[in-house]
C-alpha cells in the first residue's frame, strides 16, 4: 500500500532530510512519495513547485487535500502541538520533529488526539540509529557491561541559528540536542525515573541555553549525566558507560569503535588493613575485589552496524501498514519531555526535582 506525504514547513528538515527520504530512499520505503507542502514563505513554496509538489499558503486547504495521508510537521518547536493536532483531526498520520512539543502537557494533548482519531503520531527521534549509541546498546544488551551503574553522555558543537536562537520558538541547545541524548538514555535504560537535577545556562547567547547539564537518577540507583554545549574547552567522550562487569568509552559521535575495559575474572580477597588512632596502630579486616582487567577495542564480537536514520522511517511506515510496532513509543517520548520539564524547574530553583 502506497503512502504520500505532505510537509508543514519546508526548510532545512522538511525540505531537506524528510523530503529526500521520501524521494530517494526507495530501498527503505519503496511506497513513499512526497506530494504537497504548506509554507508561509513564498521562496520555499517556489522550491516545492520546482520539485513537482503542490504548494499551499492556506493550512485549511492543505489539510483538506486527499492527495496525501501522512503529514510531516517540521516547523519551529512552538508550533508542533497545534500543527500536529490539526493534522490528526484532518485524518492524517503525523511524523513530528523533535522535541515533540514545548512541554509534557502539550505532548499529552497530542497523544490524546492521536488516540481519539485513531491516527498515528510518530516522534522523529532518529538518533536512536547513531552508530556510537548502537554500539553502546549492543554492549549492554549482550551482557558485556553487566548491571549499569552510571552513564555519561556528552555532545559539543552546533551554533543555534534562525528560530533556534529564540526562547519563544523553543530554541536552545537542550531542545535542539539534549532531547536526542536524553531519548537515547531513556530508550537504553528502560527504567522508571526517580529524580532530575540540572543546570540550564545561557553563556554566550542571553536568549537561550547554550550549556546544559542534566543528571537523571533512575529508581534502581543508576545515574545518567547528560552534558550538551556549544563547545567544551576540554574534549569529553561521547559516551562513558560504567557497569559492574565492564566500562565502555566511545570517544566520538558517528564512530562505531570504542574501548572496553572488561573484567575477565574477579574474586573477593580478605586482607589486613592497618589504621592509626590515639591508641596507636590497630588492624582491621577488609574485603578487596581483585579483578583481571583487559582493555579491548570494541566491538570485538563481529558486530557491525551502519548508521541509517531512514530505518526509523521504515518502522513508521511498517507501523501504519500493520507490519511493526511503533519504535518511539508515546510513553518514552513523554518521559523525555517530563525530564526536560524537570530540568528547567531544577535549574530555576536550584533544587532536585523528584518524579
Amino acid at each position: 500500500m502506497g503512502h504520500r506525504v505532505g510537509y508543514i514547513g519546508f526548510g532545512g528538515m522538511g525540505g531537506g532530510y524528510h523530503y529526500e527520504v521520501a524521494r530517494d530512499r526507495k530501498d527503505v520505503c519503496p511506497d513513499l512519495e512526497p506530494a504537497a507542502v504548506f509554507e508561509l514563505r513564498e521562496s520555499r513554496r517556489a522550491v516545492a513547485i520546482e520539485r513537482g509538489l503542490t504548494a499551499y499558503d492556506d493550512l485549511d486547504k492543505f489539510l483538506a487535500s486527499d492527495d496525501f495521508d501522512i503529514v510531516v510537521v517540521a516547523t519551529s518547536n512552538n508550533f508542533h502541538k497545534d500543527m500536529t493536532i490539526r493534522s490528526l483531526r484532518a485524518g492524517k498520520h503525523v511524523i513530528c520533529e523533535k522535541p515533540a512539543a514545548m512541554n509534557a502537557a502539550e505532548l499529552e494533548e497530542m497523544i490524546a488526539v492521536s488516540k481519539e482519531t485513531g491516527k498515528y503520531l510518530f516522534i522523529h527521534q532518529n538518533r536512536r540509529f547513531d552508530v556510537d549509541f548502537l554500539t553502546v546498546k549492543h554492549a549492554y544488551e549482550t551482557g558485556r557491561l553487566g548491571t549499569l551503574r552510571s552513564i555519561e553522555s556528552n555532545f559539543a558543537g552546533g551554533t543555534l541559528l534562525g528560530w533556534r536562537a529564540f526562547r519563544d520558538h523553543g530554541g536552545g541547545i537542550l531542545f535542539d540536542w539534549g532531547v536526542h541524548l536524553i531519548d537515547q538514555i531513556v530508550y537504553l535504560v528502560q527504567e522508571p525515573v526517580a529524580s532530575v537535577r540540572a543546570a540550564v545556562r545561557c553563556e554566550k547567547n542571553p536568549e537561550v541555553d547554550d550549556r546544559t547539564t542534566v543528571i537523571i537518577t533512575f529508581k534502581s540507583g543508576l545515574r545518567a549525566t547528560v552534558k550538551v554545549a556549544g563547545t567544551f574547552l576540554v574534549p569529553k567522550p561521547r559516551f562513558a558507560v560504567y557497569g559492574d562487569k565492564g566500562i565502555l568509552w566511545m570517544d566520538e559521535i558517528y564512530n562505531a569503535k570504542g574501548t572496553l575495559r572488561e573484567a575477565k575474572s574477579s574474586e573477593w580477597v580478605a586482607e589486613d588493613a592497618f589504621v592509626y588512632g590515639k591508641e596507636g596502630v590497630s588492624v582491621r579486616k577488609q574485603e578487596i575485589l581483585e579483578e583481571d582487567l583487559e582493555r579491548i577495542v570494541y566491538p570485538d564480537d563481529g558486530y557491525e552496524v551502519n548508521q541509517d536514520w531512514a530505518a526509523l522511517y521504515k518502522n513508521m511506515i511498517d507501523t501504519i501498514d500493520g507490519k511493526a510496532e511503533m519504535l518511539v513509543k508515546h510513553e518514552e517520548a513523554l518521559t523525555v519531555m517530563k525530564i526536560i520539564d524537570a530540568a528547567m524547574k531544577s535549574s530555576e530553583t536550584g533544587e532536585l526535582v523528584e518524579f
